[in-house]
C-alpha cells in the first residue's frame, strides 16, 4: 500500500519539485507515515517503512533527507494551490505566528495560511530569528515572496490579530492593493476629521453585548498625524465575553466581521499540526532549513487530510451535537477515513481514490464505493 500512495504522490509532486526519484519516494514515506501515524518522530516512523532495509537503514535514509533536502513554502504553495484547484479563485489568508521552546532554543515562525471549505491549510512560512512579535519587514518579505510565486493570485481579504497592525505594515498592503482585516487592541487611538483623537473603548462604550458598529467615514490610527498612516473603516462589536472586537479594514465594512470568522482557521490549522494532528512541537528539529522542509511535508499532510475530510462529509454530513457544534471537525473526519482506507480497502480502490485524491478534484466518488460509515 505504501508503494501505491508512493507512486502517486510522486508524481504530483514532480510536476513542482525537483528532486530525484529516490527523494520523493522518502518525501513520500513521510508524508503517509506522518498522516497514519501521528507523530513527526523519524526514529519512530522508520519502523513502520514497508522495506526489506533494516530499520535503522530506513532512519539514516530519513535523516540523510533532512540533511540535503531543502524544501520551503514556495515548494509546497504550487502543489497544494493544484490539489485544491485554487488557481482561479479568490483566496481568503491570514498571517500569524505559532512558537515554542526546544530547551534553550525558541522555535517562531511565522506564516500565511489559506482558507478552504472552512479549513485552514498552511501556505507559505519563514522562520524567525528572534522570539516575540514579527516586524513589518518580515510580513512585507513573506507576503512579497507569496506573491512572487503566485503573481496572478487574487486576495479576497488578509486578515491578522492584533499582533499584526501598524502604519508601516498597512501603508504597505494598500499601496499593493491587498485587501484587509486587521483586529485593533482597545486602547488604540484613532483620529475622525472633526474629531480629537480617542481610545476605540471610549468610541464604543455605548456598545452592549451583541451591538454592532461601523464607524462613518474614513479615519486613521494613531494619536497624531503621520504620513504613512493608512486611512481604514473601523467595525466594532461587544462581544458576549464584554470584550471588544474592533476591526480596521480597507474594503467593504458591512462584510468585515463576517469574514473576519474566519481567522480562526489559521488557529484551528496550528492545532491541527500539534496537539490534535501530527505533534510538531515534538520535533528535535531547530534546525530553520530542516524545519521548514518538515513544514512543507506537514503542509501536504494538512491538505491531503482535510480534502479528504471534505469528499466525507459531502457523502455524510457530520452530526451536530447538543451544544450547536459538530461532533468532529473536518480534518479530524479526514484523518480517520485516511487512516481507515489504508487499512481496509483494496489496492484498486486505494488507487482510485487517490488518482483523484492527487488532482484537483474531491475523491466523492472512490470514497462511495468504499461503503464506510
Amino acid at each position: 500500500m505504501q508503494s501505491i500512495f508512493s507512486n502517486a504522490l510522486s508524481r504530483a509532486v514532480a510536476k513542482h519539485i525537483g528532486l530525484s526519484a529516490t527523494r520523493r519516494e522518502t518525501l513520500s514515506w513521510l508524508t503517509l507515515l506522518i498522516m497514519q501515524h501521528g507523530t513527526i518522530s523519524l526514529w519512530r516512523l522508520a519502523a513502520y517503512v514497508a522495506s526489506v532495509a533494516q530499520t535503522a537503514s530506513v532512519q539514516r535514509r530519513f535523516y540523510r533527507f533532512f540533511q540535503f533536502v531543502r524544501l520551503d513554502g514556495a515548494h509546497s504553495a504550487r502543489v497544494v494551490v493544484e490539489l485544491l484547484g485554487l488557481s482561479d479563485k479568490l483566496w481568503v489568508l491570514a498571517i500569524d505566528r505559532t512558537n515554542w521552546d526546544f530547551g534553550k532554543t525558541t522555535i517562531n515562525i511565522l506564516m500565511i495560511s489559506v482558507t478552504w471549505n472552512g479549513m485552514g491549510i498552511p501556505l507559505l512560512w519563514m522562520m524567525l530569528p528572534t522570539a516575540g512579535n514579527s516586524n513589518t519587514s518580515e510580513r512585507t518579505e513573506l507576503l512579497d515572496r507569496l506573491r512572487a510565486v503566485f503573481p496572478g493570485m487574487k486576495i479576497a481579504a488578509l486578515m491578522g490579530d492584533r499582533e499584526f497592525i501598524g502604519d508601516a505594515w498597512m501603508a504597505y498592503l494598500q499601496r499593493e492593493k491587498i485587501a484587509f482585516i486587521l483586529r485593533l487592541r482597545e486602547n488604540q487611538h484613532v483620529r475622525r476629521a472633526g474629531y480629537a483623537a480617542m481610545p476605540i473603548s471610549v468610541i464604543a462604550q455605548h456598545l452592549k453585548v451583541g451591538d454592532k458598529m461601523i464607524l462613518k467615514g474614513s479615519c486613521w490610527l494613531g494619536r497624531d498625524n503621520n504620513t504613512l498612516s493608512a486611512s481604514v473603516r473601523l467595525v466594532m462589536m461587544r462581544l458576549a465575553s464584554g470584550e471588544l472586537l474592533a476591526l480596521a479594514c480597507s474594503g467593504r465594512a458591512r462584510h468585515a466581521l463576517a469574514r473576519y470568522r474566519q481567522r480562526w482557521t489559521i488557529e484551528t490549522m496550528f492545532g491541527n499540526l500539534k496537539t490534535k494532528g501530527f505533534a510538531l512541537e515534538a520535533t528535535h528539529l531547530t534546525d530553520p532549513n530542516k524545519l521548514c522542509t518538515l513544514l512543507a511535508l506537514l503542509a501536504f499532510a494538512v491538505t491531503l487530510t482535510v480534502k479528504t475530510g471534505v469528499a466525507r462529509a459531502r457523502l455524510h454530513a457530520i452530526p451536530i451535537k447538543t451544544h450547536g457544534r459538530p461532533a468532529w471537525s473536518l480534518f479530524a473526519l479526514g484523518l480517520h477515513t485516511f487512516r481507515k482506507i489504508f487499512v481496509a480497502a483494496s489496492p484498486d480502490q486505494i488507487i482510485a481514490f487517490l488518482a483523484q485524491l492527487l488532482s484537483s478534484k474531491l475523491p466523492i466518488k472512490p470514497l462511495l464505493s468504499l461503503h464506510f460509515r
